[in-house]
């Protein structure tokens, strides 16, 4: 497809194959063989096609312009408050609920397991303050902790998603669940006992609380 000609994109791929009736791309938007379809090429073949055309502005935040590349890069270095910001809501991972090696139930911090599917975006390693909304329209805080769990986990392999929802008992194993990242506490690290780690995670606990009862205290 980089090879096509711009024209055959929109006339032969587009209208054609997949017969569209109105095609939406942002300001930047370049496609064909060397990028020469632009946003003004594409709003003037489909008028001439009879085809509807929106081209969607630049649109800015503090001088910043609003993209995917760089909401990316954002979320690569943990910063999801404000990767929030140019999202408009906060980062989402879910997914069902799997079996893990039940080490958060010895140190009195059960986790609920989730894998990240292949093609989603996971923030930086480390423990965030995550909102977890469960089945049935709970909604909870959760200390999170992205990553392969270095103290635990010698061989470092497989990354999970391991969200400790405060104040909640019960079994979720098969459930679907939904996080929103909301701030990153600390990066991941490798502490020197489990009991280190625990201690670590209890202080995440209340940082946890701490972050949204501040949220709530905020004025609009």
């Amino acid at each position: 497809m980089r090879d096509m000609d711009w024209r055959e994109f929109v006339t032969g791929y587009l209208q054609k194959e997949h017969h569209a009736v109105h095609v939406v791309a942002g300001h930047d938007f370049h496609f064909g063989c060397g990028g020469e379809g632009t946003p003004l090429r594409l709003a003037a073949l489909c008028a001439d096609l009879g085809m509807g055309c929106d081209i969607i502005p630049k649109v800015e935040i503090d001088g910043v312009t609003v993209s995917s590349t760089y909401i990316r890069a954002l979320m690569a270095e943990g910063r999801v408050e404000e990767a929030a910001r140019f999202l408009g809501h906060p980062h989402v991972l879910s997914g069902p609920v799997v079996h893990g090696n039940e080490i958060g139930r010895t140190l009195g911090t059960p986790t609920a397991n989730l894998l990240i599917p292949e093609g989603v975006i996971a923030p930086a390693f480390g423990v965030y303050a995550t909102r977890a909304f469960l089945p049935g329209g709970e909604v909870r805080l959760a200390v999170t902790n992205v990553g392969v769990r270095p103290t635990v986990n010698a061989g470092r392999t497989g990354v999970t998603v391991e969200p400790w929802i405060l104040d909640f008992h019960g079994e979720l194993y098969g459930e679907t669940i939904r996080l929103e990242l909301w701030k990153q506490l600390r990066p991941e690290q490798k502490f020197d006992s489990v009991e280190a780690l625990r201690a670590a995670i209890l202080e995440n606990a209340g940082q946890t609380r701490e972050y949204f009862a501040s949220k709530e205290r905020t004025p609009c």
